[in-house]
């Protein structure tokens, strides 16, 4: 087995997922808006058209098709790519791009996100442990021989190089031309914001969260990326809106 393999299993072995930082969504700079996958976050480890699954330095157990297609659908010498390992990309009307622009949040949009118990830290850190809450069953699933999809956001290793001091734009500009896509191997989609006001939803898609980052952040493995927040996706915040009575983008919820 090659030096460069090593190092990318290596590199891969050692991973830790970053998490979404303190800001508001409306303060992430230059943004790129994706939406949640659910499921679980690993990466894989792939060279000469062979890859391994990792998280939290243990391999993967998964169904041999899956590690099959990330090797075939790669295109470069060597690589680490974090995605996450998820039965919603079999979903019908999952995954396509909005029809319209993404509209950046208005920050008067909308008080409950202004409450200590929806305020992005409490979110993201709610949101972590629901991912670690789901992971034994997703686990298990895998090992049973259950499809999932592996859908692919971002690139964090390439050609013997380490990538996290890359802005991630570039990564996933990167991602783009290195990773095929097939029934098993996803790129998320993402989107740009613009205008004011909420033209188009990932949740109208059928996500439940959608991730803001800033285009020219860095990766923060194992720690608060100050550049990335969670929050629930535009119709599901409505729906707890209409619950809490709150009116988004009404002037009087500031």
């Amino acid at each position: 087995m090659s030096a460069e393999i090593s190092a990318a299993r290596d590199f891969a072995a050692a991973w830790l997922p970053q998490y979404p930082g303190r800001r508001d969504s409306g303060h992430i700079k230059d943004p790129i808006v994706e939406p949640d996958w659910g499921g679980i976050r690993a990466v894989a480890a792939i060279e000469g058209g062979k890859a391994e699954l990792y998280r939290y330095g243990d391999r993967i157990d998964v169904p041999a098709s899956l590690e099959e297609a990330l090797g075939y659908a790669f295109e470069a010498d060597d690589g680490v790519i974090e995605g996450c390992l998820t039965k919603r990309a079999f979903e019908d009307g999952i995954g396509a791009y909005p029809t319209q622009q993404v509209a950046r949040p208005s920050l008067l949009i909308p008080r409950f996100f202004r409450r200590a118990d929806k305020d992005p830290y409490v979110y993201g850190r709610r949101h972590q442990a629901e991912e670690e809450r789901r992971a034994p069953g997703v686990l298990d699933a895998l090992e049973a021989g259950e499809d999932h999809a592996f859908v692919a956001f971002d690139l964090l290793w390439l050609d013997g190089q380490p990538l996290l001091d890359v802005p991630l734009l570039e990564r996933k500009r990167q991602l783009e031309t290195v990773l095929a896509q097939s029934r098993l191997i996803r790129v998320t989609p993402f989107s740009r914001p613009g205008g004011t006001r909420l033209t188009s939803t990932w949740g109208t898609l059928g996500f439940e969260n959608i991730f803001w980052r800033a285009a020219n952040s860095h990766y923060t493995p194992g720690e608060e990326n100050p550049d990335w927040a969670v929050v629930p996706a535009p119709s599901v915040a409505s729906r707890m809106a209409s619950a809490t009575g709150s009116k988004p983008g009404a002037a009087s919820d500031l």
